[in-house]
């Protein structure tokens, strides 16, 4: 299979970081993140796919314009009841948004190695919002010893920073039902 090349748009930037991060684990997938829906649009005329947070102000209207030139949209929606597109639940998981994104795509992303019981403490811990000073005085080590297990973390998730780690840890720890909802119009 050819690589697949996938822009997203979210209103958060670093949820659509998080999600680009996620989804550049599968091999066949070439990931970009746009800053606004606009962006998206204009950069859809190279992609194969685009990933838009359906609570993006214009986000409907985009999808259908760039569902006209022939271009796969999958629209990350909280509730899936009524659109014409691919949807995805906001819940679902990183391998069910791939599968939307690229019909036929193996579901199993590339395999990382796991983390160790301190690594995994470490990044629960930083998921439950506190700082890298707080996980230190926490478990009794320093902040530096902090930031090096952070750093092999982000090596072994394949993630670039500590919002896409956590993001990912949720992913590994509870995956979501196969929430892709098909569509009569989906392409």
């Amino acid at each position: 299979m050819r690589p697949r090349s996938i822009v997203i748009t979210h209103r958060e930037p670093l949820a659509a970081e998080g999600i680009a991060a996620a989804l550049a684990r599968y091999p066949q997938l070439v990931v970009e993140v746009a800053k606004s829906v606009q962006e998206a649009e204009h950069r859809s005329r190279n992609a194969d796919a685009v990933v838009i947070d359906g609570r993006c102000t214009g986000a409907e209207q985009a999808a259908m314009r760039i569902r006209r030139r022939g271009v796969r949209v999958v629209t990350l929606v909280e509730d899936a009841t009524d659109a014409e597109s691919a949807v995805v639940a906001l819940s679902a998981s990183i391998s069910s948004l791939a599968a939307a994104v690229c019909p036929g795509l193996e579901v199993r992303p590339r395999q990382r190695m796991p983390l160790t019981g301190r690594e995994h403490e470490i990044l629960s811990l930083i998921a439950r919002g506190l700082s890298g000073k707080q996980v230190a005085r926490h478990l009794g080590i320093s902040p530096k010893t902090i930031e090096h297990h952070k750093t092999r973390i982000f090596s072994k998730l394949g993630v670039p920073n500590q919002t896409a780690a956590c993001i990912a840890l949720a992913r590994l720890e509870t995956p979501g039902p196969n929430a892709i909802i098909p569509n009569r119009m989906a392409g």
